[in-house]
């Protein structure tokens, strides 16, 4: 039940708040900021007792038109920090992890230099990771082909090695990459 209750996102929030508030006291406690806050909330009490040159319901008036102000700036600053970051996650090369070369579908990953590893195949109709197979009669010159074990779909003969070929695909995604139009099929 823990574990429903935890992964629940508004009751994670909740437990989550919790423990913070629970560590915030405990932290002003151990360094004894306490009596501190307890004078602050004195202070503050006997300033809203005491008698002003102000009237009352005028700063109740300040009060109620500076919430919506106050509110509307913080979700400016939130629209501006977080749905921003997201247009520009999309301008991200990074997002850039998937594309067609030779009539197959490739997947990688980045490394820290940004060069891709982990170039996977997959087939372009089912998308079934197909690995090639060995198609030539003579060992002396290397022939691969792939075919999709799910579909049966035949995706492909290459006069050349897989080391080859894998060679080629990052060659071209680096070519999209300088290019700039690996936009293109990041935006599908």
């Amino acid at each position: 039940m823990l574990k429903n209750v935890w992964n629940d996102p508004v009751w994670s929030k909740v437990i989550a708040g919790a423990m913070l508030a629970a560590a915030a006291g405990v932290g002003s406690y151990l360094l004894n900021w306490w009596p501190s806050i307890g004078q602050w909330l004195f202070h503050a009490w006997t300033s809203l007792a005491q008698v002003t040159p102000i009237p009352r319901w005028l700063v109740l008036l300040l009060i109620l038109f500076a919430v919506p102000v106050i509110l509307l700036a913080a979700f400016g600053v939130w629209y501006w920090t977080f749905r921003s970051g997201e247009k520009n996650q999309a301008a991200d090369w990074r997002c850039y992890t998937n594309d067609s070369f030779f009539g197959l579908r490739w997947r990688w990953r980045y490394v820290t230099g940004g060069t891709p590893v982990d170039i996977t195949c997959f087939c372009p109709r089912c998308d079934y990771q197909v690995y090639p197979e060995n198609s030539g009669p003579f060992r002396r010159f290397e022939e691969i082909r792939f075919r999709c074990d799910s579909c049966g779909s035949k995706l492909g003969e290459f006069q050349e090695s897989y080391q080859s070929l894998e060679n080629k695909v990052v060659r071209f995604i680096q070519q999209k990459l300088r290019n700039g139009t690996w936009m293109e099929r990041a935006a599908i």
